[in-house]
């Protein structure tokens, strides 16, 4: 069961941002305008799990609080959110300059 859950799940990770980097090169996907949606939602995928194994290790000291980990978090998450954002954002505001 540690075997499937330590090698397991990452395989599990890479394969879906793949997929998502792949889907993000679709002629359905780029006729929408969301491949830099879809380039965004894969490189969340893929930082994730280490932002949250940073998150958990500023939670190591006893005086930590839930402010450290979200700290810790968003210090790797920060630039891939932002990335996501804005890849929202110029979607949203495409789709509406087509309407």
């Amino acid at each position: 069961m540690e075997v499937l859950l330590f090698i397991g799940l990452p395989l599990v990770i890479i394969a879906i941002a793949i997929a998502l980097f792949w889907a993000a090169g679709l002629p359905k996907i780029k006729s929408k305008k969301l491949s830099f949606v879809m380039t965004g939602l894969g490189v969340n995928v893929i930082t994730t799990p280490l932002a949250l194994f940073i998150g958990v290790m500023a939670t190591d000291s006893p005086t930590s609080t839930i402010f450290n980990f979200w700290a810790g978090f968003l210090f790797i998450q920060g630039i891939p959110l932002l990335i996501l954002m804005i890849g929202s954002l110029k979607w949203v505001i495409d789709r509406r300059k087509t309407l």
